[in-house]
């Protein structure tokens, strides 16, 4: 499996921004230099396996939002709903699934009525 910098690089820009932090910040954070820092966020180089341990577990990410693309990439809304999952409970996942089947339901019956 090779690592995509494009997905990493685009990954660890939406996760530092959403933090409202500087490249700068991060890169003291995560005891890289800054020309590294900067060179992963415009995917010009691959992280080395401890970088990215380094980066999913600091910013709460799944691995899969960078190993397995997919069309949410680049959705930081998406992402962050990912990163508040990750630090719920088994309760607090039931209710959350529990609203977002009730919210698909009603877009359901939207749909369905609209066909009449």
């Amino acid at each position: 499996m090779a690592l995509n910098p494009k997905q990493f690089g685009t990954v660890l820009k939406n996760a530092r921004m959403d933090k409202k932090l500087t490249q700068a910040e991060l890169a003291e954070i995560l005891d890289l230099s800054l020309s590294y820092l900067k060179d992963l966020e415009r995917f010009k180089n691959t992280p080395s396996l401890e970088v990215f341990a380094k980066t999913i577990q600091y910013f709460n990410l799944s691995a899969d939002t960078v190993i397995y693309p997919d069309k949410n990439l680049n959705n930081s809304t998406y992402q962050k709903l990912q990163r508040h999952l990750l630090q719920c409970d088994e309760k607090q996942l039931k209710t959350l699934l529990a609203i977002a089947e009730a919210v698909l339901s009603v877009d359901d019956t939207r749909t369905d009525n609209s066909d009449i």
